[in-house]
């Protein structure tokens, strides 16, 4: 994009800003107009800016206006276009070529509209170096990582099944060698991946975390180990990924309230993130939740190879299964922006004081389905929503790249 140079004709519209409130991006000063702005090129750099009423001079527009408010203009016959800060999945797994069940960083990221991808556990203290050194550089997306407590990450699908394979003080040593990368402790606290060692690798992932000044990542799934003992485990900014798995055990109760552990972990700080993955997530136990007042902090994808091509896809994906199970557009859009930002120590504004773009991902919110596109949870059972959520482009520091 350069400053002579039109933009699509497809965005060359107001668009609906979906941000989060001035004090959480930085441009309190900056409104848009009826909760809409346009992208201007300005010196090769894309800038959002106020739409023109009637004479008034084209001005700055960000993040502090009202999004929630009707549109001025109608939407257009594909849908209404939305912009907003980049896009965050906080639970994906992208160690490419190195663990059996990695993707392409940047297939799971910019290319589906994703700015920041965290790495869930796919590298160990073993293994972290491989991922910096060579996959990280290669690629366009950030890649943020939760650092396994097994030693191996996901080489080894039962990576903390035997107390050999979990060494605390190496584990210390590599986050201390990558805390520009290390985001956390990523802990998979379920039967299949634990076996006999029960609650151990959670209460040795969760002295790590403690010593490293760093939250945790922790998988419930089936027991044993119980679901109410892992969480009584967690802390404040620990985060419980799978929330909504409908598997026998699940923290919650029939009418979608939390069982007594899980509101006790809320009511510590402890955070909800869906991390869909291939056997995780559930229409049923999401929809009862959301409607019983309890949507997730974070929406997240848990793609890798076996899910990539179904039931996931990708995180816009998601996001349209969560508004079908109740939840709020903006607060959807909170769980793959602000939110995961903050986990993540990433809260540079999306915005600057002239109006550039650092990061931004624009999606249409459409009436129709991408094509050949079903929705399906971990369970099987289809979805057919009334809104899709469809990235269109993606902005990096001023840079327009459409999808």
């Amino acid at each position: 994009m350069s400053g002579d140079v039109r933009l699509p004709a497809a965005l060359d519209t107001p668009l609906r800003v979906l941000a989060p409130p001035p004090s959480a991006c930085g441009t309190g000063r900056l409104r848009p107009v009826d909760g809409r702005a346009r992208l201007t090129p300005v010196d090769g750099r894309a800038r959002l800016t106020r739409p023109e009423r009637g004479n008034e001079a084209t001005t700055p527009a960000g993040a502090g206006g009202e999004a929630t408010g009707e549109a001025a203009t109608p939407p257009s016959p594909g849908g209404e276009l939305c912009i907003g800060p980049g896009w965050v999945d906080l639970h994906a797994h992208v160690y490419d070529a190195m663990t059996q069940i990695s993707v392409p960083p940047d297939r799971a990221g910019l290319d589906a509209g994703v700015h920041v991808l965290a790495d869930a556990g796919s590298a160990g203290q073993a293994t972290i170096d491989g991922l910096v050194r060579y996959v990280i550089p290669a690629a366009r997306t950030q890649v943020r990582a939760w650092l396994n407590i097994g030693s191996h990450g996901l080489v080894h699908l039962r990576e903390t099944a035997d107390p050999a394979f979990i060494d605390v003080d190496a584990t210390l040593a590599a986050i201390d060698r990558h805390r520009d990368v290390v985001c956390g402790v990523k802990v998979r606290s379920s039967g299949a991946i634990v076996g006999a060692m029960g609650l151990q690798p959670l209460q040795l992932g969760r002295l790590v975390a403690r010593e490293a000044g760093l939250p945790l990542l922790v998988h419930v799934g089936e027991a044993p180990p119980l679901t109410g003992d892992v969480l009584d485990l967690l802390d404040a900014g620990d985060v419980v990924t799978h929330c909504y798995h409908g598997k026998t055990g699940a923290p919650w109760l029939a009418g979608g309230a939390p069982a007594p552990a899980l509101a006790r972990a809320l009511d510590r700080g402890v955070l909800m993130d869906v991390g869909h993955g291939a056997a995780s997530f559930s229409f049923g136990v999401a929809a009862r939740a959301v409607a019983a007042g309890f949507p997730p902090h974070t929406i997240s994808t848990d793609v890798h190879v076996r899910n990539i091509a179904g039931p996931v896809h990708d995180l816009a994906t998601t996001l349209t299964k969560l508004l079908h199970c109740g939840m709020g557009l903006e607060r959807a859009i909170e769980a793959v922006t602000a939110t995961p930002r903050r986990i993540l120590r990433m809260e540079q504004p999306w915005l600057g004081d002239d109006g550039t773009i650092r990061h931004a991902t624009i999606f249409r919110l459409a009436g129709a389905a991408p094509p050949g596109r079903a929705y399906v949870d971990a369970r099987g059972d289809t979805a057919r929503p009334d809104r899709h959520v469809i990235p269109v482009a993606t902005v990096r520091e001023g840079v327009l790249a459409e999808l």
